[in-house]
């Protein structure tokens, strides 16, 4: 695949071409990303103000307090989704369930290392780490197109 990028100055508004000779998985997967891009959902910030929040920008999203919040490189939002909502929204956008109280934006992880008790702790783009509980560990690789179980 070659990828060509155009700055044009006077376009109202962006545009994306995809040429292929078959619409195969690889195509599939750039409309896809393409399409999710433009994505977004309410987020509210500590002094109340409501934001749109891109899909893109959030590394994870986690219950906490009876509240679920999601995490971007600069800030927090509570978000009125409950994570059970947000793992349905976002199972077709990179994200995956991770622990009980954790989903995760497969494309802000930067390493996986093993952790005790068969868990797995992932570094995300901004530094944090997160734990996969042993539970979930199968299905993060199942995500990642890994083989096996835990």
């Amino acid at each position: 695949m070659r990828l060509f990028l155009k700055e044009i100055k006077d376009l109202k508004e962006t545009e994306v071409e995809i040429r292929y000779r078959e619409r195969d998985e690889e195509v599939e997967n750039l409309i896809s990303a393409v399409n999710s891009a433009h994505d977004k959902l309410i987020g509210v910030k500590d002094n109340g103000d409501c934001v749109p929040v891109s899909f893109t920008k959030i590394l994870y999203f986690e219950a906490v307090d009876r509240g679920v919040f999601a995490y971007t490189s600069a800030s927090v939002y509570k978000i009125r989704n409950t994570l059970y909502e947000l793992e349905d929204t976002c199972s077709s956008k990179s994200f995956v369930r991770i622990s009980k109280s954790t989903i995760v934006n497969l494309n802000a992880v930067r390493k996986i290392t093993p952790d005790d008790g068969r868990k797995l702790r992932l570094l995300l783009a901004n530094g944090e780490t997160v734990i996969v509980s042993r539970g979930f560990v199968g299905d993060l690789k199942k995500s990642l197109g890994m083989k096996g179980d835990a």
